[in-house]
């Protein structure tokens, strides 16, 4: 079969240019074996750095430790990750595969990883699985190395090793039931369901690639947040996280303070407790920034020497990546992993100035993963976003299983008017297009659109049309009123929303558009404000919920069953 896409434009029909070759692209860049140098002592203090002994030393040293413009080094680790008994994950530019270091910094089996591109993020969830993002693909591995699953970025991206800049752009995060990935080669952060349906794709300001994601979670009354670090531009974005869409503005824009009178900071990694403290990795001048997320993201303190890299033990030289280990009271608890691509190591520092060790890594030489896409096999058969009823992004997914006699296929919109497979009613101009391998095409869905319909092209169900529907609601529904009030005789709290769905994208008619705020997959979240200490349901608009802990009466939200989530508004009692 060929690899085809076709046009995007809304004129001409919405489905999204395919990359001709293959999602499976390998490096030529040959990978090298683990190295064999010897790391801190974990259990002493840190040897104390060695200063240079002339100007000229000093001067030639920061000179080194500066990025030139293809990066520090090519053979230094990108991305760092940790799992919850300590053991970390290093990716590297060459890709192939994983070093896994103990939590003393001792050398455990390597991991191979899904095809030869550079491992740009690295994230481990609940459960000690494995994220890995190589700039086109995200796959996600057991505890044991086993690949689970792996979905491709969308709309499908080519991102090949020169493609962006693999030590400067590219990370993966994690949230609730979310996966965020800043893409490599373009300017935009997507958010994915962990099954790898988009939800939804933010262009950054300015258009250049993010380089480091971080999740942090409510507090100190404000939402769940995503921040995310622009290198080119000195920049820190913070979003939130439960509104984030397309068009999506960030909440707050701050720009990476110069420490020191250094260069012009260069944010790389992120990372975000439950306490609200973020640590941002500042590559230009070889620092760690120690900011507070529930104070305006204020500096409070750095760790370095601002402008000096070095690599005695604790100094940086253009680090890449960071991750931080869980606060959860452990002795591991709050450290931080260093991917320190300058120095082709990887450090742990606790919370404080002391560093664990100092690692010297290098890629793995085993043999990759393959990739390969989903079987495109049974019955034939249209699906829209693995067939969910709601988006609140207009680029959706569209998996066809054609016959083996087919030789194309043609994709149509179905309008608002289209009560039936192969209705032209407000229909999109139908566009033809060649079969994939993996089966799965980008389309672009436009305001009053009710679903996709495909045309089997060729062979012997030549002309037969088979449709799947979805709605597009991109608007967020709306709280009416909302109240608390005390039941004596229960001795409990009831607590009454009443919320409406407002209507979808300009244009749409009627109800369509508009996913509503009843039935039983939609929640209301209620708690301290930007909380979500509990859930209700919703039912015909109205939420009536009990509870005993007045702690989650003094805010709520709605969400409708796209996804999309109302303001915050204030609980009143009676």
């Amino acid at each position: 079969m060929t690899l085809a896409g076709g046009p995007r434009d809304h004129a001409r029909g919405r489905l999204a240019s395919a990359v001709a070759g293959a999602l499976l692209v390998t490096s030529g860049v040959a990978s090298t074996t683990v190295g064999a140098a010897v790391p801190a002592v974990a259990d002493d203090p840190p040897a104390a750095t060695v200063e240079p002994e002339s100007a000229e030393q000093e001067s030639a040293e920061q000179e080194s430790a500066e990025p030139d413009a293809a990066g520090p080094s090519t053979l230094g680790p990108i991305a760092v990750a940790v799992n919850s008994r300590g053991t970390s994950y290093v990716g590297f530019e060459h890709g192939r595969g994983v070093v896994r270091l103990g939590a003393d910094g001792t050398r455990r089996r390597a991991l191979p990883v899904p095809g030869g591109l550079p491992v740009t993020g690295l994230a481990v969830d609940g459960r000690d699985q494995l994220w890995v993002d190589d700039g086109e693909r995200v796959s996600l591995l057991d505890r044991r190395g086993r690949l689970v699953r792996t979905f491709a970025h969308r709309p499908v991206l080519s991102c090949p090793v020169d493609g962006g800049d693999a030590r400067r752009y590219g990370d993966l995060a994690l949230g609730p039931g979310a996966v965020y990935v800043a893409d490599r080669c373009r300017g935009t952060v997507a958010e994915y369901s962990r099954t790898g349906v988009l939800r939804a794709t933010v262009v950054l300001p300015g258009g250049t690639p993010a380089g480091g994601l971080a999740f942090l979670r409510a507090g100190q009354g404000r939402p769940d947040r995503l921040l995310v670090t622009v290198p080119d531009r000195a920049r820190l974005l913070v979003f939130d996280a439960a509104r984030l869409g397309d068009g999506a503005r960030p909440l707050q824009v701050r720009k990476v303070r110069r420490v020191g009178g250094g260069r012009r900071p260069q944010p790389s990694g992120v990372v975000a407790d439950r306490f609200g403290q973020v640590v941002v990795v500042d590559a230009a001048n070889q620092v760690l920034q120690f900011l507070d997320g529930d104070n305006e993201l204020s500096l409070y303190r750095t760790r370095g020497v601002p402008g000096r890299g070095g690599s005695g033990v604790g100094r940086l030289r253009g680090a890449a990546a960071l991750a931080q280990f869980a606060q959860d009271g452990s002795g591991l608890a709050g450290n931080l992993w260093i991917a320190d691509t300058g120095n082709r190591r990887v450090q742990r520092f606790d919370s404080g100035t002391y560093t664990w060790f100092a690692r010297t890594v290098r890629a793995p030489d085993v043999e990759p993963l393959a990739a390969e896409p989903e079987p495109c096999a049974g019955p034939v058969s249209v699906r829209v976003n693995a067939g969910e009823s709601w988006t609140r992004t207009p680029q959706v997914t569209v998996r066809v299983v054609a016959p083996a006699d087919a030789t194309g296929l043609t994709f149509a919109a179905l309008g608002g008017g289209s009560s039936e497979p192969g209705g032209t009613a407000e229909a999109g101009e139908p566009v033809s297009v060649g079969l994939r391998e993996d089966c799965d095409y980008d389309w672009l869905l436009a305001a009053g659109d009710r679903g996709v319909q495909v045309r089997i092209d060729g062979g012997a169900r030549d002309g037969e049309v088979l449709a799947d529907r979805i709605g597009l609601d991109t608007r967020a529904p709306r709280v009416k009123a909302v109240s608390a009030r005390w039941v004596r005789r229960e001795q409990r709290w009831e607590l009454r929303v009443r919320a409406v769905d407002r209507a979808g994208p300009a244009g749409t008619a009627g109800a369509a558009g508009r996913s509503g705020v009843s039935g039983p997959h939609t929640v209301l979240h209620a708690g301290r404000r930007n909380g979500s200490a509990g859930t209700l349901r919703v039912v015909d608009g109205r939420a009536v919920g009990y509870t005993r802990d007045d702690r989650l009466l003094d805010w709520v939200r709605v969400l409708d069953r796209a996804g999309n989530a109302s303001d915050w508004v204030r609980v009143k009692r009676r």
